[in-house]
């Protein structure tokens, strides 16, 4: 019986990979579906024909998945419609098939229709979600799967609409936040620009005529202006191609350590940042606690929600410590970006059995700090 090296899905979105016996391919997605797994794609590692690769409807459907181009709104929008089809009495199909058809964005209409097929060919609901891991994050797909398993999909669909909302509108706060400096920033260097290439020459004219001497600091940024004015366009090139550089380092995965490590220092800026990492984790967190997923399991989807790395390492080896028996506060405590009341409201969430009511509470906390910053 020849051996296939498969890697396949569970209904909570997790891919899986491993080694099975089997008479064939159709045999071994058989046997993977009584287990709860989902084949994606085998390579047979058996049987004297050499390794021979086939991918599955399911591995071709994900490479063609347009998930890139799916924006959170829609997301969002999506959910709390299908929370209200749900609590309706609706069938998951017709409303899968009415959003789908609802969708102005052509790839997330593509993306319902595909989710719908699998669906109707036996696939659970969030387990057809995982295969667009781009579209659906695994936060999306465990709390799905969460209130499949417990019965109440309407409730976690709201749940997790409400959850996807808050990282909506905390988006639009980053990007609000950002904007006035850059404008600021901006608007300073033209000035600047426009000053030392136009105005202080024409006070340089009248200064020769009057037969005064100029200070050399003075000299030099006449000098630097008329290089900018007869030069502008290589000034403007090599602006574009610092700017340029500089996002190309500060996107490096290389450099995301220092990147995430300075923006937790600045001046102003550092609070700001670190308001809105704790308000995103904690707000993960609670979230994935309340709809009864383990605390290890939501401490690894919340450090992947971070979007910072320091926080990640953090949660990374308190995940840890809670594997080894520690409790959640003393392990936050080892951290020095969590906030002492944080840790002591924490604490006292897991002495009183309402960790998960107090985790959403602080996250409120900051959520509102951020708002008034």
């Amino acid at each position: 019986m020849p051996e296939y090296e498969f890697k396949a899905v569970d209904v909570q979105g997790k891919f899986v990979s491993g080694v099975s016996s089997a008479q064939n391919r159709e045999n071994l997605s058989q046997i993977l579906q009584d287990q709860g797994l989902f084949l994606m794609e085998t390579t047979e590692i058996g049987g004297g024909h050499g390794p021979s690769t086939q991918t599955t409807w399911l591995s071709r459907l994900s490479a063609l998945m347009p998930a890139r181009k799916v924006g959170l709104k829609d997301v969002t929008f999506c959910t709390a419609q299908l929370a209200i089809m749900v609590r309706s009495s609706l069938p998951i199909l017709e409303s899968l098939e009415i959003l789908s058809d609802q969708a102005t964005n052509p790839a997330f209409r593509d993306v319902l229709r595909d989710v719908g097929k699998k669906v109707s060919q036996g696939l659970p609901l969030s387990g057809a979600f995982a295969l667009y891991p781009k579209v659906f994050d695994q936060i999306y797909v465990s709390l799905l799967a969460a209130g499949e398993a417990g019965g109440d999909l309407d409730v976690m669909l709201d749940r997790i609409a409400s959850h996807l909302d808050f990282n909506l509108r905390l988006n639009q706060k980053i990007q609000s936040a950002l904007v006035y400096p850059v404008i600021v920033m901006l608007t300073a260097m033209a000035v600047v620009g426009f000053l030392v290439s136009f105005v202080l020459p024409t006070f340089a004219d009248i200064f020769v005529q009057l037969h005064i001497e100029l200070p050399w600091p003075t000299r030099a940024l006449l000098y630097g202006g008329r290089l900018l004015r007869e030069h502008w366009h290589v000034f403007m090139l090599g602006g574009v191609a610092a700017i340029w550089g500089a996002m190309r380092w500060v996107k490096s995965p290389r450099n995301a350590r220092t990147v995430d490590g300075l923006l937790l220092r600045l001046p102003l800026f550092g609070d700001l940042t670190r308001n809105i990492v704790l308000t995103r984790v904690l707000r993960t967190l609670g979230s994935l606690l309340e709809s009864g997923i383990t605390i290890l399991h939501s401490l690894e989807l919340s450090k992947a929600a971070a979007g910072n790395v320091i926080f990640h390492d953090l949660l990374e080896k308190v995940a840890r410590d809670v594997k080894e028996g520690k409790i959640l506060s003393a392990s936050l405590a080892r951290g020095p970006q969590i906030p002492k009341v944080v840790i002591g409201m924490i604490a006292t969430g897991e002495r009183t059995g309402t960790l998960p009511e107090v985790i959403n509470r602080v996250a409120a906390f900051y959520e509102s700090e951020t708002d008034a910053s």
